[in-house]
Order: C-alpha cells, then sequence, then structure tokens
C-alpha cells in the first residue's frame, strides 16, 4: 500500500510515514458491506484503496439519503475522528473493495507537526463544498437539470452507476429518474448500449440546461 496515493500523507517524513504504514490493516469487503454506521464511536481512519464506497443517512422510513460517493483512493469519515464525536452517517461499500484501518490515536501525535493539520483540513473543506453543492441542487435545482449537471460534471460516473444509485445520489424517486432520462434520450444526450446507459452528446447540455 502506497500512502503517497492519499495527499494527507503528501510530504511526510521516510520514517512517519513507514510507521504509519506498518500500523494500517487492510481488508477485503464485499458490495453491500459496512463500513461504519451512523452513532458507531469512530477509532480508525478508513482509508478507501480499492473500488467504491457511498456515505449515506436513513430516514425514519428506512429511506437512504446518498450525501457522497467515493473511489479509491479516497480517505472517509475523518471529521468524526476529528472532533472526536460518533459517525454523524453510515457507510458502505457499492463495489467489493479493499479498505485501511488506521488507528486514529497513532496520527494524532503527527497531527502539529509533518504537516498533517494542514491536509486534513483541506479534505475537509473539500467535502464541505461538495456538501454546500448538495444543498444547493436539492433546493434549486429542478429534476431535469440536477441530471443534467451530473452528466455534464461527472459523465464517468453517470455511465457507470445503475440508474437506482443515480437517483439516490440526486435525491429522486428512480421511477422519477427513469422518465426524466426519456427527455436526455430523445435530445440525443444519451442512449443505451450494452443495457448500460451511455454519454453520447454531451456538447448539448448547455444549450437546454442552465444552473
Amino acid at each position: 500500500m502506497e500512502l503517497e496515493q492519499f495527499f494527507l500523507f503528501h510530504g511526510l517524513d521516510k520514517e512517519v510515514k513507514e510507521g504509519l504504514r506498518s500500523a494500517v490493516k487492510v481488508k477485503e469487503f464485499k458490495k453491500g458491506s459496512i463500513l461504519f454506521l451512523e452513532g458507531d464511536e469512530p477509532r480508525y481512519l478508513h482509508l478507501l484503496l480499492e473500488g467504491e464506497a457511498q456515505v449515506f443517512k436513513s430516514t425514519p422510513r428506512g429511506r437512504e439519503i446518498v450525501i457522497h460517493t467515493f473511489s479509491a483512493p479516497s480517505l472517509i469519515g475523518e471529521l468524526a475522528n476529528l472532533k472526536n464525536i460518533p459517525f454523524p452517517a453510515s457507510c458502505k461499500m457499492i463495489s467489493d473493495g479493499k479498505v485501511g484501518f488506521l488507528e486514529f490515536q497513532k496520527v494524532q501525535k503527527y497531527l502539529k507537526k509533518e504537516g498533517l493539520c494542514f491536509h486534513l483540513m483541506e479534505s475537509l473543506l473539500r467535502k464541505m463544498q461538495f456538501l454546500d453543492n448538495l444543498i444547493h441542487n436539492s433546493l434549486l435545482l429542478d429534476t431535469e437539470t440536477r441530471i443534467a449537471k451530473l452528466i455534464y460534471e461527472n459523465p464517468e460516473l453517470f455511465e457507470k452507476l445503475k440508474q437506482h444509485q443515480i437517483a439516490s445520489i440526486l435525491n429522486i424517486k428512480p421511477e422519477t429518474l427513469s422518465r426524466k432520462l426519456l427527455k436526455f434520450k430523445e435530445l440525443g444526450i444519451i442512449g443505451h448500449t450494452d443495457g448500460k446507459l451511455r454519454v453520447l452528446n454531451i456538447s448539448k447540455i448547455p444549450e437546454y440546461f442552465q444552473w
């Protein structure tokens, strides 16, 4: 495992990196496996080494609201560790993958040096920006515009995810997504190839949608 693939560990002293690397425990997970649940006490930094994971919250009726989808390499749940609070959301694997667990107590002694504190703050700021965009999209953009924005900004992700996953990310019902996608097919923006959604002409999106 190369810690350098996580920007949190960029520029660390070789001896420090070796010490941290030796403390990481790597586990394999199957799709659907839970990494942590909302309310769990944080003990480890979660390093997503392979695969994809999803952070979500559950409504009282059991509906899952997706907060963020992570692709390896990614750091997950560092805010709970940093503030020493229970995890504010749950996390599960949405593909097979590998996760490294690094006991946070071993990281704490380096926070005031080696640049780790700065990199942790940078990581949190990135996720705050994502949440700000999520709130903006959910409150201010209509359903079709939210779909168009996802296709335009993340075409590879759009093609990779299944329709129910896209609906979950956009916080809309799967049947609503299916109806709305018909318009994008009629416009020639997307199509189906081998049973999967494909982006055919992304340049048409600015002609019909603005945000």
